[in-house]
């Protein structure tokens, strides 16, 4: 398969790349003015509305008067003000009408519908993922655009399959291509690995078909949300080289490359039949993916898939909107985005269980947070999300200019305490790491699993590969439970006073996990918002298990 060599015909989106985050980095110098204006484009967008009208905007001028004005409220507060848009109300919350709404994952409950306008993606959106990959590029040294250089896993446009009331209805990953030239209209949307393959049906299926008409590339830089994409493009590569290598030489599916197929055959020979994507792409030199709070879990992993290439974050940004950008090389954490939203702040500590925040909280401005504390998001943005409290809780590890550095930690309540032993996905991670040690597999797949009782316990869920054959399952268990203890204190204390009983483990086939995936997928779920957990928030999660058959018998204890 001989690669097109074509120069991408708009040089001028690289320029507009650079141009955006020279203009990002600007912003983060002298923050002031443009907090300033995006407060007034809040108010320019809502005042003429019914929340305007019922909040008194009209009167609004300060950040002050802004926080007396409209209460702190969760989504399912905002939802009427949704339903109404839905029902075909005009100038509900903003006075440009959305014309679709975005989907969320759903993951801390049942789906939110987030409003999108016209305005909001081109004065917002748009410009920060121009800022985004402007920093990219940057890093990877790129002076021309030929369409070999990028990988973008981070979006899988699809034509819209739902609508609700006649909107469109979509998640941020899978959002069809735009029109609007002001949007984000990256120059490879018209090639043809890009957009998803109506023939795959399964997340494996469609990065295969990737790893197929990319093969030929010089791919410099795989930009993805969530890591778990990119490992699972990895593995894709090494369950299907010799297919690849066949069909590249026999050109099943794309033109014939014999050529091509020998080199790779060479290098996944070299590889032990295990090749890695250096293997594949030997000018590979960046991964972009989250890289904080359970993101950052796949960090050794992704150095063993490709070793010697660098990482640095995407944005912190949801359905809702983008926190954090990176403008620099720090690995995990971004500075906050004052040009995307009205931004405010309140203490967390470890007391929070992740409820609502009172209506009328006190809130920080960005002004004030301190370097080493912990905070709560409240957010605004022009989208028509007013004081919202996010639940995601941010720590202050520096700034960038005169603009806190902000790294993500979880969700508000991300952690399970039956008795107050408030476990984390990392305590888990780090127990079952040590005992089952990082270098027998890839990576073990496994996760935690609270199970209420009298006493309350722990389980946790582990593909029991052919690499743990000679493990006895109930000393594994002993031995991570130890580890636990000596990760977690607290953990610690409530075993030897018995109010948590002893960790167990449950065997799963292997692949257990990626069943689970790839049913989500086929649900309709985008793969970028496919997260696996080391930590499942109940035991909702054994019942999908042994639904799906995938517990398997206990191994012979030996």
């Amino acid at each position: 398969m001989a690669t097109t060599g074509k120069t991408v015909p708009d040089q001028q989106f690289l320029h507009r790349t650079q141009s955006a985050l020279a203009m990002q980095r600007k912003i983060c110098a002298q923050p002031e003015e443009t907090a300033e204006r995006v407060l007034c484009d809040i108010l320019a967008v809502s005042r003429d509305t019914g929340f305007g009208r019922e909040h008194g905007l009209g009167r609004v001028r300060t950040r002050q008067e802004w926080q007396r004005a409209v209460p702190i409220r969760r989504y399912d507060e905002l939802a009427p003000y949704v339903e109404r848009q839905l029902a075909g109300e005009r100038r509900v919350l903003t006075i440009d009408d959305p014309y679709a709404f975005l989907r969320t994952s759903g993951s801390t409950g049942r789906a939110k519908l987030v409003p999108t306008t016209e305005h909001w993606r081109r004065a917002y959106r748009g410009p920060a993922l121009y800022a985004q990959w402007g920093l990219y590029f940057e890093q990877i040294g790129a002076e021309r655009l030929t369409g070999d250089e990028v990988l973008d896993l981070s979006w899988e446009p699809a034509p819209a399959q739902h609508h609700q009331h006649g909107f469109p209805v979509y998640g941020i990953t899978e959002r069809p291509v735009p029109d609007d030239p002001e949007d984000w209209n990256p120059p490879w949307r018209s090639e043809s690995w890009f957009p998803r393959d109506a023939e795959a049906s399964t997340m494996a299926g469609l990065l295969y078909r990737k790893l197929l008409r990319l093969a030929d590339r010089g791919l410099r830089l795989i930009v993805s949300v969530n890591p778990s994409k990119i490992v699972l493009l990895a593995e894709s590569l090494r369950e299907n080289g010799e297919r690849l290598v066949r069909e590249l030489h026999d050109g099943c599916r794309t033109p014939a490359d014999p050529a091509l197929a020998r080199r790779l055959a060479a290098a996944f020979d070299r590889a032990d039949g295990r090749p890695l994507l250096t293997d594949l792409w030997p000018r590979l030199s960046l991964l972009v993916c989250w890289n904080s709070a359970s993101a950052a879990l796949y960090r050794p992993w992704l150095s063993r898939l490709a070793p010697g290439v660098a990482t640095l974050p995407f944005s912190t940004t949801g359905t809702e909107g983008i926190v954090t950008l990176p403008v620099d090389d720090h690995p995990s954490a971004g500075p906050l985005a004052v040009d995307q939203g009205h931004f405010e702040f309140v203490p967390w500590d470890e007391l929070d269980d992740g409820r609502p925040l009172p209506a009328d909280t006190p809130t920080l401005g960005y002004d004030e947070l301190e370097t080493g504390a912990d905070y709560r998001l409240v957010m605004s943005q022009a989208n028509g999300l007013y004081r919202y409290d996010v639940g995601d809780v941010y720590r202050v590890v520096g700034s960038v200019g005169a603009t806190p550095r902000l790294e993500f930690l979880g969700r508000a309540g991300f952690q399970s305490s039956f008795t107050g032993e408030k476990l984390t996905e990392s305590d888990i991670h780090t127990a079952v790491i040590r005992v089952l040690g990082s270098g027998s597999v890839d990576h073990p797949h496994f996760s935690g699993i609270p199970v209420w009782g009298t006493p309350p316990h722990y389980l946790v869920a582990i593909e029991w590969a052919d690499a743990y054959r000679t493990l006895n399952t109930q000393d594994t268990a002993r031995r991570i439970d130890a580890t636990l203890q000596e990760v977690n204190v607290e953990y610690a204390d409530k075993r030897r006073s018995g109010r948590l009983r002893p960790l167990q483990i449950v065997p799963l086939a292997p692949g257990a996990f990626r069943t689970i995936a790839e049913r989500r997928f086929r649900q309709g779920t985008a793969g970028a918002q496919i997260k696996h957990h080391w930590l499942q928030k109940d035991s909702a999660f054994l019942d999908t298990l042994r639904e799906l058959g995938l517990v398997r018998a206990r191994p012979t204890e030996r």
